[in-house]
């Protein structure tokens, strides 16, 4: 596997998307990971390192010419057990935030900090789902990322 290929498959799984993403599904995850990561609402220290990565691969992904698959590597995708929680997940925690701020379909609770602590707990608790039930894969390695992310939200 060259370097590119390995950079393509960390992303697709930092943002959560299958070989086949489009560029909507791109620029979702990577609204939903600023949210989420952002040093302007990110309480840690960390925060500001971990946007410079969503940046990178952003911008990678954004750019790739037409998606060349990759056979090698263990990354799963659609139809797999452990991606489709995984996404799950991840549409959970990306809906939260989209009804807190006000974006998407659901605009009804914009800055209600309860709600989007309470739609959080349940993307954790679908991530959870992952960590604790699965065989140990980049999916449920991710997983825990986001399950400390999330946790540091609910304070």
């Amino acid at each position: 596997m060259n370097d590119t290929d390995e950079k393509k498959r960390r992303y697709l799984l930092l943002f959560g998307l299958s070989e086949d993403f489009d560029s909507e599904e791109l620029r979702s995850a990577y609204r939903v990971l600023a949210k989420l990561n952002h040093p302007d609402v990110a309480v840690d220290t960390e925060a500001g390192m971990r946007m410079v990565i969503i940046n990178e691969g952003y911008r990678f992904l954004r750019e790739l010419p037409a998606y060349p698959t990759s056979s090698s590597g263990p990354l799963k995708t659609a139809g797999e057990p452990c991606y489709e929680q995984y996404r799950k997940a991840f549409k959970s925690m990306a809906s939260a935030f989209d009804e807190y701020f006000g974006e998407g379909v659901r605009k009804g609770r914009v800055g209600d900090l309860e709600f989007l602590r309470e739609r959080l707990r349940e993307a954790k608790a679908q991530f959870a789902v992952l960590v604790e039930g699965m065989d140990y894969n980049p999916y449920v390695d991710d997983a825990i990322d986001r399950i400390a992310s999330i946790n540091k939200w609910l304070g």
